[in-house]
Parts: C-alpha cells; sequence; structure tokens
C-alpha cells in the first residue's frame, strides 16, 4: 500500500497520479479578491469557480487573500496555512465519488485575532479590487424583531470602546475605506455570498449604518467609491466529517486536514454592478444578471425552503439526514405538493418551465446518497432561516385572494413540536439556535395554548394575530401532539386533517 502524503506545495507534484492538481503556477498568481469568512461554502463554491478561471482562462490577477475574523476560525486558518492554502474537494454524485480535486485559488491568508492590523492594511491596498464574503447571517449583526441593523449589538458596541481591535467585519471594512481615502486609493466592490434576500443590498445598509455611527464623514466617498452587487449562490456543501479525511487517506492517500465535500451542481448568479474590474467568471458558468430576484426567490424559497422542511419533519421522525428523509415517498409528497401550490404561484417573475426545471433537479439532489448532510445541521439557526425561506411565501400568500397556506400552516406547527427535543423514537436532540431557550420555552407553553409559540415576534413578528392562519397552525398541532410526524404526513397528504 503506497505511503499517504500531506497535503502542501512540497508534495504537490507527488500527488498528481491521486488527485486532480492545480495546472498552473501559483507563483505566478496575483491577488485581487479579499475573501472574508473562509468556510467550507467558500471553498466548494466561489474558490473552486475561481480555480477553474486561472486554469481554463489563464487569468492569473484574481488570486483569493483568505481572512478570517473569528477565534472559532482558528482552526481553519491554522490548517490552510499549513497545508499552503491548499485542499482537497470532493464531489460526490449519486453515483458515487469523482476524482479528488486540490484547488489552488487562495494564495494568500489572514486570521484577525492574530493581528487586526494586518487584515485592515492587506483590505486597503489598491490592488484589493473585490472583497467577498461569506459570513452566515450573525455577521450582519440584524435586529431580530426589524431586520435592520442592530447599533446596539455588543460586537457594534465593543467597537466603539477599541477601535483598532475591531470585532465586526464593518469595523474591518471602515478603517481599511477611510486608509484608502486619505492615500486618495481607489474604491472596490463588496460582494456578499451569503443566503441572505438582497445580500447586496443588506450588507450596504449595515455598513453604511455602521460607518454613519463610527465614521459619517467618511459615508460620501464611500457612496462613489463602492459597489455592493447582490448575488445568489447555490452548493449543497455539508459538514467535513472524520470519516470524509479517513477516506481521502485510505483511497487517495492525501492527507488533508479539512477538505470539502459538496454536490456537483453549481450556480452563481450576480448583479453585474461592479467598481471597476471583475473576473470573467461567465467562462466558467457564472451568469450576470441586471436583476438577481427570479433567481434568488426561486433558490430561497425552494432549496432552503425545502432543506428546512426535510429537516424539521425528518427530525421529528428520527432520520439522521437528509438523503434519508428525500428517500421517503411520504415525506416527499409533501414537499413537491409545497412547492407545486404554494411556493410557485408566488415566484411571478420566474418562468414556469424554469420553476419546473429547479424543482426536478432539486428533487434529486435531495436524494443525493453520498452527500450524507446531517439534518441537525439544516436545522440549526431555524429561527433565523424560517422567516426568510418559508414565511416569505406564507406573506405572498395572505397577499392572495386564493390563499394556499396548507403546508406552510403544518410545517410551522411542526416545528413548534420539533421544539419540544425528542422524536418520535423517544430520541432527544439538541435545539442548536441563538434563540434556543425562548423557542423551547413558547413549545412549552404551547401544549396549553398553541398560540404562544406564534408570539416569538423576532420570528413570526404579528402572525398571532392572523386567525385564518392561526386556525390551522393550531389544528395541525393539536394533531401533530398526538400523532406521529409520519402519521400527520400521510393523513395530510391524503386531506384527512
Amino acid at each position: 500500500m503506497p505511503n499517504s502524503l500531506y497535503l502542501n506545495m512540497e508534495n504537490i507534484h507527488a500527488l498528481k497520479k491521486n488527485a486532480a492538481t492545480p495546472l498552473f503556477n501559483r507563483d505566478q498568481i496575483t491577488t485581487s479578491i479579499a475573501h472574508i469568512g473562509v468556510s467550507n461554502f467558500h471553498r466548494s463554491h466561489q474558490a473552486n469557480f475561481m480555480h477553474d478561471l486561472i486554469e481554463k482562462h489563464h487569468e492569473f490577477n484574481y488570486g483569493i487573500c483568505g481572512i478570517d475574523l473569528l477565534d472559532s476560525d482558528r482552526k481553519t486558518y491554522n490548517v490552510l496555512k499549513d497545508q499552503d492554502g491548499l485542499y482537497t474537494l470532493i464531489t460526490k454524485d449519486a453515483a458515487g465519488v469523482h476524482k479528488p480535486k486540490i484547488i489552488g485559488s487562495i494564495v494568500e491568508y489572514f486570521f484577525g485575532p492574530e493581528n487586526p492590523m494586518a487584515v485592515i492594511e492587506r483590505l486597503a491596498t489598491p490592488d484589493i479590487k473585490i472583497i467577498s464574503l461569506t459570513i452566515a447571517e450573525d455577521g450582519y449583526h440584524l435586529n431580530e424583531i426589524t431586520g435592520e441593523f442592530n447599533l446596539q449589538h455588543p460586537a457594534v458596541a465593543q467597537d466603539i470602546v477599541y477601535p483598532f481591535n475591531p470585532k465586526t467585519v464593518f469595523g474591518y471594512l471602515t478603517h481599511a475605506f477611510k486608509l484608502r481615502k486619505l492615500r486618495g486609493l481607489s474604491g472596490c466592490t463588496i460582494l456578499s455570498c451569503d443566503n441572505i434576500k438582497n445580500n447586496g443590498d443588506t450588507i450596504k445598509e449595515s455598513f453604511f449604518n455602521y460607518v454613519n455611527k463610527h465614521e459619517p464623514d467618511l459615508l460620501p466617498w464611500l457612496e462613489s467609491h463602492t459597489t455592493f452587487p447582490n448575488t445568489m449562490v447555490d452548493k449543497i456543501t455539508p459538514v467535513t466529517q472524520h470519516k470524509d479525511i479517513d477516506f481521502l487517506k485510505q483511497n487517495f492517500y492525501i492527507e488533508d486536514q479539512w477538505p470539502v465535500v459538496c454536490e456537483s451542481f453549481s450556480e452563481w448568479v450576480i448583479e453585474d454592478n461592479f467598481y471597476e474590474e471583475r473576473p470573467n467568471w461567465e467562462q466558467v458558468g457564472v451568469q450576470f444578471v441586471k436583476n438577481i430576484a427570479p433567481y434568488q426567490n426561486m433558490k430561497l424559497q425552494l432549496l432552503n425552503a425545502g432543506h428546512s422542511i426535510l429537516g424539521i419533519l425528518g427530525k421529528l421522525h428520527g432520520y439522521k439526514t437528509v438523503q434519508e428523509v428525500a428517500n421517503d415517498s411520504d415525506f416527499m409528497l409533501f414537499l413537491e405538493n409545497f412547492m407545486d401550490n404554494e411556493v410557485a404561484p408566488t415566484l411571478i417573475e420566474a418562468k414556469k418551465i424554469s420553476i419546473n426545471e429547479y424543482k426536478t433537479t432539486l428533487i434529486s439532489r435531495f436524494k443525493n446518497p453520498n452527500i450524507n448532510d446531517s439534518l441537525s445541521r439544516i436545522c440549526s439557526e431555524s429561527s433565523a432561516k424560517i422567516p426568510i425561506f418559508i414565511l416569505s411565501t406564507l406573506n405572498s400568500q395572505l397577499q392572495q385572494e386564493n390563499k394556499q397556506i396548507n403546508h406552510i400552516a403544518f410545517i410551522i406547527a411542526a416545528w413548534c413540536k420539533y421544539n419540544d427535543g425528542i422524536d418520535d423514537q423517544g430520541n432527544p436532540y439538541n435545539i442548536e439556535d441563538s434563540i434556543s431557550n425562548t423557542l423551547i420555552r413558547m413549545a412549552t407553553r404551547s401544549h396549553q395554548n398553541p398560540i404562544k409559540f406564534l408570539e416569538i415576534e423576532s420570528v413570526f413578528k404579528n402572525l398571532a394575530s392572523n386567525v385564518f392562519f392561526t386556525e390551522k397552525y393550531s389544528n395541525y398541532l393539536n394533531y401533530l401532539r398526538t400523532h406521529t410526524a409520519k402519521e400527520s404526513i400521510i393523513n395530510f397528504n391524503a386531506n384527512l386533517i
């Protein structure tokens, strides 16, 4: 049996017989993209697109400078520094596993907690043309109730006390752009790649509100020297597991401390609104459009909503992974009817053929037996996901004359029961959510009065006062509390409840 090799530049030539290694000289790459939040998703998606563009079309001036800002990111930083920025992408389809691919587009790396001024200086250099981000919902510091930027957030308040050791991405950006302005340098594009509706507009509003509080004199310069395109990103990327590391070592003799597992499907749609130059990403399949809304809404309300629905129902039943519940015909019939009857009529900007194609592809992606995406990951932070992915459809339906909301009322009832923390097999599970205490408390109170759960204002706003919705929801919750999720779904599909 051949000896396995550590993944780094010293061993890259020897690894080429076991994996697809970069076909370009990384020493020739210059950096013009700074990416904040080097998550698994960034490494499977944006960094992979950039790798392909460098390799196939020789755009050597668009290397990535990875930047992590959280103490919890130290492991990622240590691993990628140790591996010279290299990592292995393991792509899994229903038919099996593709040959591993070693990604080489991340050529620099900075860790904010270790040296915040070094990060600020790097962001301020004129060769950085794009600052992209995958910082998840928490990184935007939005008010749970209003959805607006939360100036009272503890991290924001701490930035005022310790301005040169910022805890928010906005603190780093503010200092970097202040230096650009003082030095007479150009601005750049800020490109959010997070699963937030109108992500470009959202980060612009949050950033400008932050600057207005901390450095108001900088605002006029920012307004004329930055752009914030909205984007839609789509690629299922589960959490890396130890078995993925072992699989790579045993089958391909590569010792990678943190590889990334993903599906082969990948989509990236961007509003073509860049401050200066941009990579020719269209050469590797990225779509540039004037209006992101049809793509964004279809993805959020079908894929992301579908994930949450399968996660909640599957977890209640006792399943562990997405593919388990997706291959259960009863649960999938519920999801398909939800998509057809409640989501599709609200996607008025998307063509029906596009919706049908996307839905068909999506179902096969959910059923992929080799991804093994955990339902625990899918269900985590549901309080931030459900308002965006599911309640947006509900709000659209409630404005229609012929309101179709049965599936949504059922899934909200199921989410309430989910927060009881025990599945139908009698097994307990953790509620992983920033407001888990509130969710658990209100779910407990809903045993006496189902409406109590809907009184979580940060999630449901004033939904508890909508009698049309609450009657359906209460009926379903009472049924779910006396029947298993599987029984309830079967009877729901048969129009028996």
